[in-house]
């Protein structure tokens, strides 16, 4: 009897037609297996159907569900079967024919009018996104490296991740908490999260801050945008480097800030200002690692920021960008740990320490801005996954997190420093490397400004496919350079990709009739 049961059900669940929506009138002088057929067919009309979705329930199931009997069903496909809607295969079920009757397909279809072609109205803060991809250009990401594409920027070694630790870690908070996991969570982010996040900052990055002033977010660009729309009012000022990070300039977009970019030189980003300059509400900065020049902040320079932000209440959003990936000298406290006046929003993200896909970052804010942070994000999406959350704050307090960190500050080391050798034998010619002290990208000065076009088309036909450093430029006006990055690829890849890429300007500087060298 079970047995009988279970099928039917197993049917209804992969059914093509929603029949609780039949409706059959038994004081109607139509003949119900008529009104059957009638719905079905209709159904079917406006259907579109693949052979993973067309089959019918039975038609002891069907009888069932609609109180009738099976006659009145098995009648009903007949002439549907008659007709050639329906199929029959042998010890499967009832499906819809591949191709219906021409009869079907022709009769009764609705008048057609051709829509009148106007463009469709968006909102100026989506126009003024300086984002120029479209359609299926997204399903690359915010990089734009599809399969088989190298040295693309701000990319990390993902192969390197301990997923076999992370699975176990997750299925072991999943089994101690269960559905706790599966609610609504913290608008604050997970305790225990927090807590291990606070005591790794306090100790690893100098940071001063308790568990209560970290806001769990679901990256670095909702980190930003939360924390611009907490304390810019539409139309007010916020100071950004440039060159610098694209998503920066496109979240302060979004949240209707009057962008201000400040030039970079060789200490950070540059404070003196004239006096029509407006004053900034927000300075967005990466002392760390900049990006895309690879500058790092030195004392004086972040001292001097501190000054400027409290003399005119402004605040100082700090990305600590690649700053666990330093290998030159000692690391270097953040801002935020020599901030006295509360002026300092902090924020970092496992995209480059774990992987980009975990999509989890933190906020560190002063106390009086907390709140209003917390609110933010609930309004946007309340939380990130509880579970990955938890899973993190084993994977910090059992001590992976910094095992993870150095054992890939040392493989990005030994990458470094052999992208760095190969590269200026083989490339040496027309480039000028810019070593940076951390981080996972290096910029390329080309010694002949003339090759930028040519070596920029090169390099988008071949796959080697480092970014132009004009692509994050706003105003500012720099020499011809590339930004490669080295991380995600092991040393021969690292290798194939430079000698691919030699190779081709050696070729395309060539005469191919008369194979030398033009002149």
């Amino acid at each position: 009897m079970s047995n009988g049961k279970s099928r039917p059900q197993k049917r209804r669940r992969s059914s093509v037609i929603a029949f609780e929506m039949i409706r059959l009138d038994r004081t109607a002088t139509e003949p119900l297996h008529e009104q059957l057929y009638r719905q079905i067919r209709d159904e079917l009309k406006s259907g579109r159907f693949s052979d993973g979705s067309s089959r019918l329930p039975s038609s002891r199931a069907l009888a069932m569900d609609l109180g009738i009997s099976r006659s009145t069903v098995t009648l009903a496909f007949l002439k549907l079967h008659a007709e050639g809607y329906l199929r029959a295969k042998p010890a499967s079920g009832t499906f819809v024919s591949s191709l219906l009757p021409e009869t079907f397909l022709s009769a009764g279809q609705p008048e057609t009018h051709q829509p009148i072609q106007r463009p469709v109205r968006v909102s100026d803060r989506v126009k003024a996104i300086p984002d120029g991809r479209v359609g299926n250009q997204f399903d690359l990401g915010a990089t734009g490296a599809g399969a088989g594409v190298s040295l693309v920027a701000s990319i990390p070694a993902v192969d390197e991740f301990p997923i076999a630790v992370w699975e176990r870690l997750r299925a072991e908070v999943l089994a101690k908490k269960g559905v706790n996991l599966l609610r609504y969570a913290s608008n604050r982010g997970d305790a225990d999260l927090r807590k291990a996040l606070a005591a790794y900052l306090c100790d690893f990055r100098a940071a001063r801050c308790h568990p209560d002033q970290i806001v769990i977010v679901g990256g670095m660009q909702q980190a930003m945008l939360i924390s611009a729309i907490a304390v810019l009012n539409p139309g007010e000022p916020a100071w950004i480097e440039d060159p610098c990070y694209q998503q920066t300039r496109r979240v302060l977009t979004l949240a209707g800030a009057r962008i201000v970019p400040r030039p970079v030189d060789h200490q950070g980003i540059v404070i003196a200002r004239s006096r029509k300059e407006p004053l900034p509400r927000i300075i967005f900065v990466t002392p760390s690692h900049q990006f895309p020049l690879g500058v790092t902040m030195g004392l004086q320079r972040r001292t001097a920021l501190l000054d400027f932000a409290r003399a005119n209440q402004a605040f100082v959003f700090e990305d600590d960008y690649d700053a666990e990936f330093r290998f030159v000298g000692p690391p270097l406290p953040s801002l935020q740990g020599i901030d006295n006046s509360g002026r300092v929003i902090y924020a970092g993200t496992m995209s480059k320490i774990l992987c980009p896909s975990l999509r989890l970052g933190y906020v560190v804010a002063p106390e009086s801005l907390v709140d209003s942070l917390i609110k933010i994000r609930s309004a946007m999406d309340q939380h990130s996954s509880p579970i990955d959350q938890a899973t993190l704050a084993r994977f910090i307090t059992e001590g992976y997190f910094l095992s993870h960190i150095k054992r890939m500050r040392k493989i990005y080391s030994e990458r470094r420093d052999f992208f760095i050798e190969h590269f200026n034998k083989l490339l040496g010619d027309r480039f000028t490397l810019q070593v940076p002290e951390a981080g996972l990208n290096i910029v390329a000065w080309l010694k002949r400004e003339e090759d930028f076009s040519t070596i920029r088309r090169i390099t988008l036909e071949i796959g080697v496919r480092p970014s132009a450093l004009s692509f994050f430029c706003i105003q500012a006006k720099l020499k011809p350079a590339f930004v490669f990055g080295f991380a995600a690829w092991t040393p021969t890849q690292i290798r194939e990709s430079l000698v691919k890429l030699a190779s081709a300007l050696r070729d395309n500087g060539r005469d191919p009739s008369r194979g030398r060298r033009a002149s």
